[in-house]
């Protein structure tokens, strides 16, 4: 019998989850949100200590800022490929005593589990729903089964980024289109890479031309223009999506020499 791959995903991600609950599916009804908080989400204290500011070796699985690459290649380093058929369970149970640490955190479990989930099928790459339910660790959130999040450009690009580090594949034609939509959606115009090979539409008030000749130097020198045109308006939000990215990359770079 042929493996249900898009099952076994769903599954492994679920896993995650500090509380478990009944996974809805694919074509269950799903409630837009722009990033609403998870009913099993404790809530906000102002009671709570802050993390330490840099991420080490000693607190790199418990830190909420520890990159999924690094916390992948550290996998890959101690257990080779044999880590990919753990259950979330293993890994919270081994984490610990084998690399000399408190404890691990939930975050970081749902971290290891979507980096599992792009070594083992391609649905990253070819499903929207697989790729949201990814994206949220790859950007310090939990995973949300329930509703469908809206992510933004700056999400996006350091998803696929992060993507790109693991393997690479095609991008679906349904992808290709979720991604022109949430360019569209963050009103950016003119695409970014890692995810520069999406068309997008231009609407007349933007001069592309001039957007494409001048962002060369904003991203160069980091400062965005300060007027009201248009044209400022998208160079600002062309930096400000990639400074997210470029942030997400200094962190690891931090993090694989600490």
């Amino acid at each position: 019998m042929v493996p249900d791959h898009e099952r076994e995903l769903l599954d492994a991600l679920e896993t995650v989850r500090p509380t478990p609950h009944v996974l809805p599916s694919l074509d269950a009804d799903i409630t837009p949100t722009s990033g609403s908080s998870s009913p099993e989400r404790q809530e906000h204290t102002t009671e709570a200590p802050a993390p330490p500011v840099k991420v080490t070796q000693q607190n790199l699985w418990r830190h909420p800022d520890a990159h999924p690459i690094a916390l992948d290649m550290a996998m890959l380093r101690r257990y080779g490929a044999e880590w990919l058929g753990w259950e979330a369970e293993t890994l919270r149970a081994l984490i610990p005593e084998d690399f000399k640490t408190q404890s691990v955190s939930e975050l970081n479990i749902s971290k290891l589990q979507a980096c599992k989930t792009l070594h083992l099928v391609d649905d990253f790459w070819a499903r929207w729903e697989v790729f949201s339910a990814c994206l949220l660790p790859f950007n310090n959130e939990f995973p949300d089964f329930r509703s469908m999040y809206v992510p933004t450009v700056a999400q996006c690009l350091v998803a696929v980024d992060i993507a790109g580090r693991i393997r690479e594949e095609e991008w679906s034609d349904e992808m290709k289109a979720y991604f022109r939509t949430v360019y569209e959606h963050d009103g950016i115009f003119l695409p970014l890479p890692p995810i520069d090979f999406v068309t997008l539409e231009v609407p007349e008030e933007v001069d592309h031309i001039a957007l494409e000749k001048r962002w060369p130097d904003v991203r160069a020198t980091q400062h965005a223009p300060k007027g009201e045109t248009v044209l400022d308006e998208q160079l600002r939000r062309l930096l400000a999506a990639n400074e997210y990215l470029e942030e997400s990359r200094a962190r690891l770079q931090q993090q694989l020499h600490a």
